[in-house]
């Protein structure tokens, strides 16, 4: 009996592919994703003053600007080992990203400062001032937990 179930275990399904949220789907309703892990789609910008996640502009449900900081941190949340993107969601999801926001054109430099991107972590809202530059950080683990998209 024991030998079925360990069978019933190894041939249970992995887990379903995440559907990545926009950064406006998340600030859409910030509370209901405060705490929470997940994958983000956005336009991910690195500066001299930082890294954010982000859109050019979200309907009038979202309060502040559409961005997401970046704030990496070892303790940060893993992906699952079976980590998967939901391809047919996140190619549509993608396709309506880049009708409403524009990569950066640099002068100068590198195209890397503006790219497109899926950032797996955790949604936390600001406090106080810092609510001003950015209504949540997401924490990530590090370099791994980005994936860097290339439209088709």
């Amino acid at each position: 009996m024991i030998l079925g179930f360990l069978m019933c275990l190894a041939a249970w399904p992995a887990g379903a592919p995440l559907i990545p949220l926009s950064v406006c789907e998340v600030l859409r309703d910030l509370p209901a994703h405060e705490g929470k892990t997940m994958a983000v789609l956005g336009r991910y910008s690195f500066r001299e003053n930082g890294r954010w996640i982000s859109e050019q502009a979200c309907d009038a449900a979202v309060q502040g600007p559409p961005e997401l900081w970046l704030v990496e941190e070892k303790e940060a949340p893993k992906p699952p080992d079976d980590y998967a993107l939901d391809g047919p969601a996140l190619n549509k999801k993608f396709a309506d990203l880049r009708k409403n926001t524009a990569l950066g054109k640099f002068r100068f430099g590198t195209p890397d400062y503006d790219r497109w991107t899926v950032i797996y972590g955790r949604v936390e809202a600001r406090k106080s001032e810092d609510v001003k530059k950015a209504p949540a950080n997401l924490v990530y683990r590090g370099n791994g937990t980005i994936v860097f998209l290339a439209p088709e």
